[in-house]
């Protein structure tokens, strides 16, 4: 599977840089033949940020989402949130787990 790029597209801007740069969230971009935008095609996928006190806090990030699945809802729903150099809340204790679940399931469902 080759990256297949289109200036006629929708894209996302995002504002890292290589971490040649000191970039945390790094993002490696370049142009591709017959594009003039320049597409980002490598860096970080994943951005944490975890406090260890008394209890772990977190906020975390995915460059796109959790499924590989182009038509689940997930597939790019944390796109935008890293493209602001945004974090989401990461639930670390069962209450929080529970409480904000989208769904559940057991095996043999």
């Amino acid at each position: 599977i080759g990256p297949n790029f289109d200036d006629a597209q929708h894209s996302i801007p995002v504002p890292f840089t290589s971490a040649r740069w000191g970039s945390l969230a790094s993002f490696g971009a370049r142009p591709y033949p017959n594009t003039k935008r320049w597409y980002g095609t490598s860096g970080n996928s994943f951005v944490a940020v975890v406090e260890f006190g008394d209890s772990v806090r977190a906020r975390a990030v995915s460059a796109g989402g959790q499924s590989g699945n182009p038509s689940s809802p997930h597939f790019n729903d944390q796109a935008a949130l890293y493209a602001m150099g945004a974090l989401r809340d990461v639930y670390f204790y069962r209450p929080d787990v529970e409480a904000n679940a989208e769904r559940r399931y057991a095996p043999g469902q």
